[in-house]
């Protein structure tokens, strides 16, 4: 019986560590110290004043979440906002039938669920992590709280909006229209834009998943990523991480353009 104790406890702290960790100051265990963090210039608060931190009344924690992690729901009123480290999100959109769409995938320096700000009651897509995700999960009030302080804060937000619908049109138009061998082109070439790997390799997406960004079948997926291979244009160099013919994939994308 001690042995299975033991090894619950274990188990148990071993998905607490998944779930949570340090921040860039190793005394902080969770809570997030952003006075001191050693990226907080590329993250959403960057604007801001090292005293604007000072007595927030609802803190920011900082989390590793595992691959395939709900964020939140469309619709749902968790009432927090996520700023990205190091991975990706997926938004999805769902049809009344039921059908799946990404919409956008997001990286680092991102934050997400800003749309709360404008006063929904919800949020406008289901949020979920392509793999392991290090972000930041801030509450709505702080954000309310912190802008009220610095209105220095809401132009910094409106660049993430901004951002967000460039991103957004960048999709529609590379992603929604011509033949698949060049939507898939593009969307490999936009992964390695948002790639945080020194040298731009990228973890390939599953092909549901990338069927349901470019919206064509998985099958024809499977064809053309095969044929990627083959012709050396996409090459694995470790265990889930592959390298591009950036060149030889633009020309690709182009050619859909002409």
């Amino acid at each position: 019986m001690q042995f299975f104790a033991k090894l619950t406890d274990k188990l148990s702290s071993m998905t607490k560590e998944l779930r949570r960790s340090n921040c860039t100051n190793a005394e902080w265990l969770g809570r997030v110290d952003c006075a001191h963090c050693q990226i907080r210039k590329l993250m959403l608060f960057s604007d801001l004043p090292e005293t604007a931190f000072d007595d927030v009344l609802q803190p920011i924690d900082h989390f590793i979440f595992a691959p395939g992690t709900t964020l939140y729901e469309i619709g749902g009123d968790d009432r927090v906002i996520y700023s990205i480290r190091q991975g990706l999100v997926k938004l999805l959109h769902y049809s009344d039938d039921g059908t799946r769409r990404i919409v956008r995938m997001l990286g680092p320096r991102a934050s997400i669920g800003l749309e709360l700000l404008d006063g929904l009651e919800g949020y406008r897509h289901t949020a979920v992590t392509v793999n392991k995700v290090d972000a930041c999960r801030i509450p709505l009030a702080t954000v309310e709280e912190l802008q009220s302080r610095h209105p220095e804060l809401c132009n910094q937000i409106r660049q993430h909006l901004q951002n967000h619908l460039d991103r957004a049109d960048e999709w529609i138009i590379a992603l929604g229209a011509g033949p698949a061998r060049e939507r898939i082109a593009h969307l490999l070439l936009m992964q390695g834009e948002l790639s945080a790997d020194p040298n731009g390799d990228i973890a390939l997406l599953g092909r549901e998943d990338m069927a349901a960004i470019v919206g064509i079948s998985v099958e024809t997926v499977s064809r053309i990523v095969a044929e990627f291979k083959r012709g050396h244009l996409l090459y694995k160099v470790a265990e889930d991480l592959y390298r591009y013919d950036r060149e030889a994939l633009q020309a690709i994308a182009r050619a859909a353009a002409d």
